[in-house]
């Protein structure tokens, strides 16, 4: 069998459980049974049925690929049940428009002019988020399914960040907390042991899995690889206030690496950041960011999971 065909065989077993795994769920609803529950159940039901070997009937089709499939199918069929009751992403807090007026004028009074952005960072990003979003695909279906699995709703947070010059825009993770996590608390940072985020969270926080969709704000050219770690527009203003030099380290676009999270801690003072990314501005190169890369993924791979690990890097790695 050639492979366009059997790519369709297997396209057409996922969208018949995907429809079947709708059906299972609206069936469900007319049952006294939660809302997680319910679409846990659905896709669990959905999902069984790839396992019925009924691709034995056409012996070219190799049963892990059409079980692959049928799983695949069933859980894009639960994100569409999900979806027409809730988002597939969660926009919490964001920023009222005159919050974000206000930020932009304090940045043409500080900073009327932005940094360019050098040739060789424009096209070293967009290649590297590229080849990761190819390369990471993977862990991208498995990330996804365990934060829908765990809490059926919104996969992604869109964090209202201001970027370069001010400008306010979405910066996308996957989401690791409760839905509605703020709607008491309004927009704060998060702690160690945050009560609101899910179990599944704490481990993709741990690790930085939830910055995964921040590749896409790298191919819109939102952001970068390495620059200074953006920040919410509202705790941006707030800084604005008592410190208006806080905008100068939006000259360039905020990146995923930063020098302060990796030479810092993530609770530096908006003082100390500051200090660090003008820092970071002032010595910028391919030479400096490929370091602060690889020092970033030292922490999430490694120092992250160590049991004495307080948050910074031994001083011989950040001399």
């Amino acid at each position: 069998m050639s492979a366009p065909l059997y790519l369709l065989i297997g396209m057409i077993q996922a969208v018949c459980l995907a429809a079947l795994t709708i059906l299972i769920e609206r069936i469900l609803a007319v049952i006294r049974i939660s809302d997680t529950w319910r679409y846990r159940v659905a896709f669990l039901l959905g999902g069984a049925c790839s396992f019925v070997p009924w691709y034995t009937l056409i012996s070219s089709l190799h049963p892990l690929w059409m079980i692959f499939a049928g799983v695949m199918g069933a859980f894009w069929g639960g994100l569409l049940a999900t979806r027409q009751k809730t988002p597939l992403w969660e926009n919490n807090s964001p920023p009222s428009p005159e919050i974000q007026k206000a930020v932009m004028q304090i940045h043409q009074q500080v900073i009327p002019n932005v940094d360019p952005t050098p040739a060789w960072k424009c096209l070293f990003d967009r290649t590297l988020a590229i080849l990761a979003l190819i390369f990471l695909s993977p862990l991208w279906i498995i990330t996804a399914f365990l934060v829908w699995f765990e809490d059926p709703g919104p996969l992604l947070f869109v964090k209202n960040s201001v970027g370069q010059g001010g400008i306010t825009f979405h910066q996308l993770k996957f989401r690791t907390m409760i839905q509605g996590a703020e709607e008491a608390t309004g927009p704060i940072l998060a702690s160690i042991h945050d009560m609101r985020a899910l179990p599944v969270g704490r481990l993709l926080r741990k690790s930085h899995l939830d910055e995964l969709p921040q590749l896409i704000n790298i191919l819109k050219g939102e952001m970068s690889f390495v620059g200074p770690r953006p920040q919410r527009t509202v705790l941006v203003y707030s800084y604005l206030q008592k410190m208006p030099e806080y905008a100068e380290r939006h000259r360039i676009k905020p990146g995923i690496a930063g020098l302060a999270q990796v030479a810092g801690s993530y609770y530096l003072t908006p003082r100390q950041k500051l200090r660090f990314d003008r820092l970071y501005i002032r010595h910028i190169s391919l030479g400096f960011d490929l370091k602060l890369i690889s020092l970033a993924l030292l922490i999430a791979l490694w120092y992250r999971w160590q049991k004495r690990w307080n948050g910074r890097l031994p001083r011989r790695l950040i001399h």
